[in-house]
């Protein structure tokens, strides 16, 4: 064998053996019939793992994968002059590792001898590449398959590549209509768009390009576009953000109707940050403080403020920013003193609350001019104690004066009248012992006369009673109230007058000022529901103790009317009432529902 391989190369150049034995590439020699090794170089061996000895023992068989047997022996059953050499084939080191190859031949003639040249490129690293990369052109194109991002890919001719099924949805066309085609002429719309600005500029400037617009074909939709240039054209992302669009044209609208309000109404809103500093000035701001946006933005609020509350309201405004509480509004309808810019204190009526913006922390102070109100309110509360005043002495004339006609009445007129009717009764005796004839005319005018007299008697004892109930004072309320109850039965015999008194209440009295109040209320809301209600009844109740004294008085009519001269002759009543409770530190309240009767009550605790 080596007398054979010395004898090759003797006729076979010498710089063709050089370029055998210094070859990089593995190669060697071997006989076409017996398929033996008959030379090969240092590179072979290095690659197969085999001394020179051991490879040149080797069959062409023995380099082969056993996979490849079958394939082999086939191609080795052809004819030799059929014997075609393939390029590819797996082969097997010494240790049994296998590696894709490539093969390169030339066949020789030696002697009568067939012998093959064989020259072997490693494909493995070569193939790896290629499986790593079509891997991951897979995986590249799953992830292009399945993401929601719309993606497509132009050539330099802006021809189609690529459509991704999102894209087809977003450009309502099949991918197998677009490949290949040109994207200005399959949207002609899009011609002299930002959409090819953009894309032109991309490609001319080697930079990626973001952009928003609507769709080229009219649809009514706004994509939002990244395209990102190569040599081998564009690629472009783009989503449909139609809903974000038209939220961000609402947000717009919102705030514009916002700041449109802000602007038109007539109260003071005025934002500011933790510091104090201005932010908004709005029109009704300048129109209550007297003082300019312009001069006002940017700074603080302190000029908008009396000097002497500055400082505490600062440290408030701080205090309630950097609070962890979840309310976010300081207070509803708080009153602060204001300064305007000519130097007269107003009264403000502010609502301060805080929001973020931007991720900062915003205070907004919305204030209300209420100078004048508090001026009115304060002018209302000096004439309602004056008012308070003159009733209260009212009353108390009142008092003096029902006292003082009742002792009149009771005094002079009253025993005036009892002398006029006894001296009428002596002249009607005389005129009988002494049988003096009296005219019929006569008889009858003295027989008037002494009827008249009876009852202008009756109606004194009754006025004395209704402006001094004699019980009232010399045995309390409950007694008097249960004799004025009695009374008004005894007049209105067909409506049930009821009196309920609790049993501890019976022999109770109160401050002399409260049983009157409290009579003459009970006499009013009694003879209302006489005169208006229409009830079948009426039922008075009465308890309390030496500290507290209610009293209800309730029927089951008609309740409060809707005419109006009733109502207002119920009102006055009611106004009368309240008026004579408030005098004594009680509340008279009133429940009235048309159809369902009406109830007062009548209600007093002791300050102590």
């Amino acid at each position: 064998m080596e007398a054979l391989t010395m004898d090759l190369f003797s006729e076979i150049d010498v710089g063709y053996r050089q370029i055998f034995e210094r070859s990089p590439l593995p190669m060697w020699v071997y006989d076409l019939r017996s398929l033996r090794m008959l030379e090969v170089n240092d590179a072979a061996l290095a690659r197969y793992g085999y001394s020179r000895q051991a490879f040149l023992r080797l069959r062409l068989t023995d380099l082969h994968a056993p996979e490849d047997a079958v394939k082999l022996q086939e191609h080795l059953k052809l004819p030799l002059i059929e014997r075609v050499a393939q390029k590819a084939w797996r082969h097997r080191r010494r240790d049994g590792g296998e590696f894709e190859v490539e093969i390169v031949t030339q066949d020789l003639k030696f002697g009568g001898a067939r012998v093959r040249l064989v020259m072997v490129t490693d494909m493995s690293v070569q193939r790896r590449l290629e499986r790593e990369r079509r891997e991951l052109e897979q995986r590249m194109t799953g992830v292009l398959e399945s993401m929601t991002d719309a993606f497509l890919v132009l050539d330099r001719k802006w021809c189609f590549t690529y459509v991704n099924p999102q894209a087809e949805k977003v450009l309502q066309r099949s991918r197998d209509e677009l490949l290949g085609r040109n994207v200005w002429e399959e949207y002609p719309a899009a011609v002299g768009s930002v959409y090819q600005t953009q894309y032109e500029l991309a490609v001319a400037e080697s930079r990626a390009v973001s952009f928003e617009a609507p769709d080229a074909d009219g649809l009514n939709t706004w994509l939002s576009v990244t395209a990102y240039p190569s040599e081998r054209g564009l690629a472009v992302y783009f989503r449909d953000i139609t809903e974000t669009h038209r939220a961000d044209q609402a947000l717009q609208e919102e705030r514009q109707t916002l700041a449109a309000v802000i602007s038109a109404t007539t109260d003071a809103i005025v934002s500011t940050d933790v510091h104090g500093r201005i932010r908004i000035f709005n029109p009704g701001a300048e129109r209550v403080f007297g003082r300019s946006r312009e001069s006002m933005e940017g700074k603080t609020i302190d000029p908008l403020l009396p000097e002497e509350f500055r400082a505490a309201h600062a440290q408030h405004l701080r205090s309630f920013a950097e609070s962890a509480t979840a309310s976010r509004v300081l207070q509803f309808g708080r009153r602060i003193k204001g300064l305007r810019a000519d130097g007269r204190e107003i009264e403000l009526e502010v609502t301060i609350s805080k929001v973020e913006h931007g991720g900062e922390l915003l205070l907004i102070a919305c204030m209300r001019d209420v100078t004048e109100r508090v001026r009115l309110d304060a002018e209302f509360q000096r004439s309602r104690e004056q008012l308070s005043d003159l009733t209260q002495r009212l009353m108390t004339q009142e008092r003096a004066l029902v006292r003082g006609l009742a002792q009149t009445l009771h005094d002079h007129l009253g025993q005036t009248m009892a002398a006029i009717r006894m001296a009428h009764e002596t002249t009607l005796t005389l005129q009988a012992t002494q049988g003096v004839a009296l005219s019929h005319e006569v008889a009858r005018l003295q027989a008037q006369t002494g009827v008249l007299i009876g009852h202008a008697i009756t109606q004194i004892r009754q006025v004395l009673m209704d402006l001094r109930p004699p019980l009232l004072e010399e045995q309390g309320f409950a007694s008097a109230l249960d004799n004025e109850l009695r009374n008004r039965a005894l007049t209105q015999p067909q409506i049930d007058i009821s009196f309920h008194v609790a049993p501890e209440t019976g022999e109770v009295r109160w401050p002399s000022e409260v049983e009157y109040a409290a009579f003459m209320v009970a006499r009013e809301a009694v003879e209302n529901a006489l005169r208006h209600s229409g009830s079948p009844s009426i039922s008075v109740r009465l308890s309390g103790t030496a500290g507290s004294l209610e009293l209800e008085v309730a029927d089951i009519g008609v309740g409060l009317m809707a005419e109006s001269a009733e109502r207002k002759a119920r009102h006055l009543g009611i106004l009368g009432m309240q008026e004579r409770a408030q005098m004594t530190g009680a509340k008279v309240t009133m429940n009235s529902e048309p159809g369902r009767g009406t109830r007062v009550s009548f209600r007093w605790r002791s300050p102590a």
